[in-house]
């Protein structure tokens, strides 16, 4: 998975929120048909705005195994999506219920209320534009903080590359030195036999003088 990837699933909750938001309401109308009609077709776009939301969580549970986001912008993106669950679940029990209730109510409903929805309707929808603006740049601000972690991780290797240097180069000198002194005791050692050697011949011509 990718950034692609990611743009997709955020731009596809975008487009499954928006749809639950035009299941809020429903149309009035007198005739009981035309009610029972519209209740059903609800129905069959709750149905498919849910099997989107559960496309939705399957490829964010790949998103999250193949580390292209973290657990945490796991989490929050989890939890729109149970939110928007939750939406449906209302939306849909109130279209059941509401039908009922709408054959009733379906002839006191003016155009000031068409109006009042349509105006609520429209401030869900930028709302939803928002947070499709907030998750982007949250996203963003996620993968500068990667980076930046990865960045530090590179340094720390370059340090501890750079400390197993010196320790090496630490090793090679003291051998040398060791090196060193070994063979300034052999040429102690050589120097004394030499002078002892000097010394045993004049004793030997003193004494055959």
């Amino acid at each position: 998975m990718n950034d692609y990837s990611i743009n997709g699933w955020d731009n596809e909750y975008a487009r499954l929120a928006r749809a639950a938001s035009q299941l809020r309401t429903i149309s009035p109308n007198n005739n009981n048909n035309s009610l029972s009609s519209s209740a059903q077709q609800k129905q069959d776009q709750a149905l498919s705005i849910t099997t989107g939301l559960n496309r939705l969580d399957t490829q964010l549970h790949n998103l999250e195994s193949s580390m292209s986001i973290s657990s945490v912008e796991a989490g929050r993106r989890r939890a729109l999506l149970d939110g928007l669950r939750h939406q449906l679940s209302e939306i849909t029990g109130s279209v059941t219920g509401g039908v009922g209730i709408g054959r009733a109510a379906a002839a006191g409903r003016g155009g000031g209320q068409l109006s009042a929805t349509a105006a609520a309707l429209r401030q869900q929808d930028e709302m939803i534009d928002d947070l499709a603006v907030g998750v982007g740049r949250l996203k963003t601000q996620t993968h500068m903080i990667h980076d930046e972690s990865r960045a530090h991780v590179r340094l720390l290797d370059e340090m501890d590359a750079n400390v197993d240097l010196a320790n090496q180069g630490l090793e090679e000198e003291t051998r040398r030195a060791m090196r060193l002194r070994e063979e300034k005791s052999v040429w102690r050692l050589h120097l004394i036999i030499i002078g002892l050697s000097v010394l045993l011949f004049l004793l030997i011509l003193m004494g055959l003088s």
